[in-house]
């Protein structure tokens, strides 16, 4: 996928706060000791905390199902999505947000998200099914066919042989000639929330970068590996967070669901 597709809070409290009020107070305090980094739970009932991208009768707000709080975020495409996210060979509609300094080479990141299939969701063949990515940066244009870049991290359905898996891949190293590790997770279920959560540390080099993986509460995959590129002129890349349902372009119409997307510092910053 190729395209260019976040104060604190006094802890003294004025006389005639509610509780309710104190309460958020606190939390918003909490979390930005903790270090979190964004928040986009779509308990505002909006997309208010996102850039969007792709055919807008693709983004809806609703209020069941929901992982976290008062709203979820839906996100359906069909044929008419087509190019929505650049490629016509493609349809998708994605969430995005702009690069920041969690995603540069020395950063750690922990990352925390909840992804529902909805009934009838049907995969197309191969890895082209993709809902969550920590994307490259576009320095990789001026280098033309000489790299051979995609997202570093990523999750995806992998339909293979008509059997439908949740997948990780991960890519880093050097960009001409980038190492690829898949992890695959279990069959695909609909209606079910998958509860996501990561940590990545963000390094071309093997010995330093590291991606760990847990899938409802269970670790599946925990090693050192390259989770950037570098470039043919030395630079090292960089990453920006996707919430997406973006897949090879197909005839059917389909939906995910998308909540709780927390990114932070810490485990205890992204917990729900």
């Amino acid at each position: 996928m190729r395209r260019r597709l976040s104060t604190g809070f006094a802890l003294a409290l004025l006389l005639g706060l509610s509780a309710g009020a104190v309460s958020r107070a606190q939390l918003a305090s909490s979390a930005k000791r903790q270090g979190t980094y964004f928040v986009g739970n779509f308990n505002t009932c909006d997309f208010s905390h996102w850039h969007t991208q792709g055919p807008a009768n693709a983004f809806r707000i609703v209020p069941a199902p929901t992982k976290e709080g008062r709203c979820a975020a839906a996100l359906t495409i069909g044929p008419w999505a087509s190019g929505g996210l650049g490629s016509p060979q493609a349809d998708g509609a994605a969430l995005w947000l702009p690069p920041a300094p969690y995603g540069k080479a020395g950063s750690t990141v922990w990352e925390h998200f909840s992804v529902r299939f909805a009934s009838g969701f049907q995969a197309v063949p191969g890895e082209w099914n993709l809902f969550a990515q920590w994307h490259n940066d576009d320095g990789w244009t001026k280098f033309g066919q000489t790299t051979a870049e995609l997202s570093n991290v990523d999750w995806m359905v992998s339909n293979q042989n008509g059997v439908s898996r949740i997948r990780m891949r991960i890519m880093g190293g050097s960009s001409s000639a980038p190492t690829t590790i898949r992890v695959d997770g279990p069959r695909l279920r609909t209606d079910h929330w998958y509860d996501f959560r990561a940590r990545t540390v963000w390094s071309p080099d093997p010995s330093r970068g590291r991606v760990q993986w847990w899938l409802d509460g269970k670790r599946l995959y925990s090693r050192h590996v390259a989770t950037l590129y570098t470039r043919p002129d030395g630079s090292v890349s960089s990453v920006y967070f996707i919430l997406d349902h973006y897949r090879r372009h197909a005839e059917t119409t389909t939906t995910i669901f998308l909540d709780g997307a927390r990114l932070g510092r810490t485990r205890a910053s992204v917990r729900y």
